[in-house]
């Protein structure tokens, strides 16, 4: 998928509490048997928090090709469908607010295919009428903390996806905790509905 998209200039990596991961994780075990798949770009901290519940895990960039159809549908297909182990986690980093509103069914389509029964599926999504200029890059610091940053090249949000926007549209993932924050984005905990 290329190199990850750098940081706005003069933009300073923000570092946050976030009650939507603390909840998604509340619920794992720690007997390292999780399948985990971040729809993010891939970080080094972000990783070291996987790898205490996780055995696999598997970045998969889409908001780098989210403006390219063919390249979202190709990274789409890419993501690998494993019976013995579908995915539990599943974490959408500022994806499907980014993606055209016709590809988002797509998006969740996919992720319904690959995940488990009663997967865990977080979302951060755009919020409010100070909606950042640039998409944000995310990664984790711990079970509690996020830290996220606005990157260049990506085209700007589609109008905002509203909360009942959303809980239809990710459906078979019901919405069980649903957070705004202060800094223009909604953090989301659904779970796969078996």
């Amino acid at each position: 998928m290329g190199a990850p998209a750098p940081p706005v200039a003069g933009s300073a990596r923000v570092e946050r509490q976030t009650r939507g991961i603390s909840t998604l994780l509340a619920g794992v075990s720690r007997e390292r048997m999780h399948s985990v798949l971040d729809l993010g770009g891939a970080t080094n901290s972000s990783l070291q928090v996987y790898r205490g519940f996780a055995r696999w895990v598997r970045f998969e960039d889409l908001l780098s090709v989210a403006d390219s159809e063919e390249e979202l549908d190709a990274a789409l297909a890419s993501i690998p469908h494993h019976r013995e182990r579908p995915y539990d986690v599943l974490l959408a980093w500022n994806l499907l607010d980014r993606v055209a509103p016709h590809q988002r069914p797509r998006v969740v389509a996919r992720l319904a295919e690959v995940s488990a029964p009663d997967a865990r599926l977080f979302l951060a999504i755009e919020a409010g009428s100070e909606r950042p200029q640039h998409p944000l890059r995310f990664g984790l610091v711990d079970n509690e903390h996020m830290w996220f940053e606005p990157v260049e090249g990506f085209p700007p949000a589609w109008p905002p996806l509203l909360p009942a926007e959303l809980e239809r549209l990710i459906e078979p993932f019901v919405v069980s905790r649903a957070f705004t924050t202060r800094v223009g984005f909604r953090e989301y905990v659904a779970t796969k509905r078996g």
